[in-house]
């Protein structure tokens, strides 16, 4: 839809300058109508100068999440006390540190000044607020619940920041080890291999298939660095690109469920923000449907969002929610069972919320012990390397004992 920049007058004389996707001028002043501007100038942008832009949007720095955190609970108090959101905005803007969120909050104050809804002004800084971010907002504006969604999506984000740093300081050690074996692996293969190889090599023995790999690591690192550095980073950026795409999305989606270990914290998180939206919305007083269209939408997972669409369809042939959950194997059985109870005993909000309840206690308890399940595995994996690596440096000096003993 074409962009129109307009100059306006307020109600308090005030020239206001700003934005609007509009079919015509005539929509532009009826927009502009609506929200009491008297439309002063209006002139149509185009497309080229409004993709620089959105470019420019797009490139604009990640903000730090506990901003973000802090932000989310202040705006969701400030609408609760029925503050207008653009003087919110504008307040929050002015006090906001991160200079990332600071650009953001103004040009969406300004959007929205100009007519645009709240969700569709954020949606223009994607390394701002994230898709799950928007569809949280698009579902607050649509159930008439934004403080209470603002709330919830807080709490999500708090838990996710404290997910995240908890996995991250469990995962310290077996980083450290894996970056360690790679050192080790780098420095044996460029420096020590390649002075065996030709010892074993100018006494005629047959290497063995641990050699030989450790060799062909060699010649790959230390002659052929300027094909295999290279080949190393477009096979990381042709990953990226892939899972970017929808179709590698949906892909990777899929993938997370079956991580080892990681894979059932994911799966416990993605219930957790499940039952949370819905019980958010349920008790707003939202159709069934529409609040399991803006569930599929914030919940953040492609193959899930694709899954509670098969589940409404369910819910229109007349089996209710528990039945399409019941049916689905990314669904564990208990959200099932407990949504079921919920529907037969009336009480649906109470069990959704137990459900938050259990999981968000299965999440911290899981992440608590994540360092106790991968320290076997690591243990394993750092023996089988480092097995290997021995056997390629030292089976060819038995085998070479060997022969000078039969010849002798």
């Amino acid at each position: 839809m074409p962009i129109y920049i307009y100059r306006a007058v307020d109600s308090k004389g005030k020239i206001i300058k700003g934005e609007l996707e509009a079919s015509g001028e005539v929509e532009v002043t009826t927009q502009l109508a609506k929200i009491g501007y008297m439309p002063i100038s209006i002139s149509f942008k185009s497309q080229k100068e409004a993709s620089l832009l959105e470019n420019l949007f797009k490139k604009t720095k990640k903000v730090r999440i506990e901003s973000l955190v802090i932000f989310t609970r202040q705006f969701a108090t400030i609408i609760k006390a029925a503050v207008p959101i653009i003087e919110g905005l504008g307040v929050l803007a002015e006090q906001a540190d991160d200079l990332a969120l600071k650009t953001a909050l103004n040009q969406v104050t300004h959007d929205v000044e100009g007519g645009l809804s709240l969700s569709l002004a954020m949606a223009k800084h994607p390394g701002v607020f994230s898709d799950l971010y928007v569809n949280t907002v698009i579902a607050g504006e649509s159930a008439g619940v934004l403080d209470k969604v603002l709330l919830r999506l807080a709490q999500m984000l708090e838990e996710d920041l404290q997910t995240r740093t908890n996995i991250k300081s469990a995962l310290r050690y077996p980083i450290m080890v894996i970056i360690a074996l790679f050192v080790a692996i780098f420095v044996l293969s460029v420096f020590v291999i390649p002075q065996f190889a030709k010892i074993y090599m100018s006494a005629g023995i047959k290497l063995p298939l641990p050699t030989q790999i450790m060799i062909f690591i060699s010649n790959a690192f230390k002659n052929y660095w300027y094909i295999t550095f290279p080949s190393l980073i477009f096979l990381f950026v042709l990953c990226r690109t892939f899972i970017n795409t929808k179709k590698g999305r949906f892909w990777w989606d899929g993938q997370k469920f079956k991580l080892p270990i990681v894979g059932k914290i994911y799966i416990k998180i993605t219930m957790l923000r499940f039952a949370s939206m819905l019980s958010v919305l349920y008790q707003a007083g939202l159709p069934v449907l529409k609040t399991l269209d803006i569930v599929g939408m914030t919940i953040g997972n492609a193959v899930l969002t694709k899954e509670i669409q098969r589940i409404k369809g369910d819910v229109a042939d007349g089996k209710g929610i528990s039945g399409g959950v019941l049916e689905s194997k990314y669904f564990p059985r208990l959200v099932g069972y407990m949504i079921s109870v919920g529907e037969k005993s009336g009480a649906l909000s109470l069990m959704l919320d137990s459900l938050c309840e259990y999981f968000g206690l299965e999440v911290r308890t899981t992440i608590k012990n994540l360092t106790t399940m991968i320290e076997p595995i690591m243990t394993a994996v750092l023996g089988v390397v480092v097995m290997g690596m021995a056997l390629a440096i030292f089976l060819p000096l038995w085998n070479m004992i060997q022969v000078f003993k039969g010849s002798g």
